[in-house]
């Protein structure tokens, strides 16, 4: 057994021949799974930048008002399977507060994670109008949600955002669309991975674009108020987190729990419905699910019949979250700025040694310090560079895998990545450059 790095390459080539597993195509899970393996085989403790995991401990809010539900026995009571009316209420009050959209607490819908929420979008969107199948990402995009898109037999497509923005990313859409195919457009802003945010301008016109052409807009703000560059931890002012909810009719926004909250685990977040989607029927939602008005196939015939609602006692849990963030009593943002603080020491470290930024720039300014970063090595595609640092006891995954067109990337996550790991780091990438050079 060796603990030094880097491992030999006869090490990880047998590794792969005992899993069977496709080193040109893994998956986050396969790559979790042969961090821990070749740990255990080799007696190295990896520094873990492979999966998107959150680590900043759940609001002592939170524990106590699930801990409640708990003691008040609604473990064993079904929850209402389109939400509590608190959680729907305290939904309605946080995108006030914080994205200025007035909608009532029948659009905001409690879902198994922003996950279902997506899951349910995509399969109504490929749904709501005849020819229309077809899921347009706005790319790099967490790769879960293309997996959803092939398991619910939709096409998908993408557009690269590191070459299109602005008027750019307008047009790009606007040609693409043309063909007559598309039934949803997905993104998240920050992005996963590149943490580009999509600017009002841009949402306006992405607002146009649906609107016009009868496609679903799918807002993904799974690391909400995550841009550090700007201030949005103060409710009900200037700057309100950037939304499509501002600008169109045909969107839905989905708010995750995991990251800007710090409660992935009972897979609890809520899906805001535009209130005029809401009461819209389409008879390819009645064909595809028996249900025409948009409200109903999102919670009767998505929801209900995949697991009949959320978590009944995790609802009270993030209730408590929101409604204390719209008071001003619980500042969210400032306790996830951390991982910002950790991606500006990871960056200048990977860039000490040689490796590059691909996505750099958002728009005209730096893109900001986040839950992702984005590297590159010259001489090195994703593929190969990522199973290199495999044997240097660091986990990645591509670019590639994400949908980008930069496939010499590879995407960093830093959740992980305490004081003790950034020594390490730093250790292993300076061993890196030293054998690369």
């Amino acid at each position: 057994m060796t603990k030094s790095v880097p491992i030999p390459q006869g090490t990880l080539s047998k590794i792969f021949d005992e899993t069977g597993y496709d080193s040109s195509n893994l998956s986050i899970r396969e790559t979790n799974r042969l961090a821990s393996l070749i740990s255990k085989e080799c007696g190295i403790e990896f520094v873990r930048m492979e999966m998107g995991i959150p680590n900043i401990p759940t609001p002592d809010i939170a524990k106590e008002a699930e801990k409640k539900a708990i003691d008040d026995g609604l473990q064993g009571i079904y929850p209402p399977f389109d939400g509590i009316p608190q959680l729907k209420k305290a939904g309605s009050d946080f995108v006030k507060a914080f994205l200025d959209l007035d909608v009532k607490p029948e659009h905001v819908i409690p879902t198994c994670g922003s996950l279902q929420g997506g899951y349910i979008s995509q399969a109504l969107a490929g749904n709501m109008h005849p020819g229309k199948n077809t899921i347009l990402y706005l790319d790099p995009t967490f790769p879960v949600t293309r997996y959803q898109a092939r398991f619910l037999g939709l096409e998908s497509d993408g557009i690269e955002l590191y070459d299109n923005r602005g008027p750019e990313l307008v047009e790009a859409i606007e040609k693409r669309i043309s063909k007559g195919d598309i039934g949803g457009i997905l993104w998240s802003s920050p992005n996963n991975p590149s943490w580009s945010c999509l600017t009002k301008e841009e949402l306006k016109e992405i607002a146009r674009i649906c609107d016009d052409n009868q496609i679903l807009a799918i807002e993904d703000l799974a690391y909400l108020g995550m841009d550090f560059r700007k201030d949005y931890s103060v409710p009900y002012s200037e700057p309100y987190i950037p939304s499509i909810g501002k600008f169109g009719t045909n969107w839905i926004t989905l708010i995750s729990a995991s990251k800007a909250f710090s409660f992935p685990g009972p897979r609890c977040a809520i899906t805001i419905i535009s209130p005029e989607l809401n009461e819209q029927e389409f008879e390819g939602l009645k064909t595809f699910c028996g249900r025409s008005r948009f409200g109903h196939a999102f919670t009767l015939g998505g929801l209900y019949v995949t697991t009949s609602g959320a978590s009944h006692t995790a609802q009270y849990a993030l209730s408590k979250m929101l409604q204390s963030a719209a008071k001003g009593d619980f500042n969210f943002i400032d306790i996830t700025r951390i991982y910002g603080e950790r991606a500006s020491h990871v960056r200048k470290i990977f860039l000490k040694y040689g490796f590059e930024q691909v996505y750099d720039k958002d728009m005209d300014e730096p893109v900001g310090d986040g839950f992702y970063l984005t590297m590159s090595y010259p001489n090195y595609d994703g593929e190969h560079l990522m199973l290199e640092l495999l044997r240097y006891g660091i986990s990645t995954i591509t670019l590639k895998s994400t949908g980008s067109n930069r496939h010499e990337g590879l995407r960093v996550c830093i959740s992980f990545v305490d004081s003790k790991d950034i020594l390490v780091l730093e250790d292993r990438l300076q061993k890196f450059m030293e054998n690369n050079n």
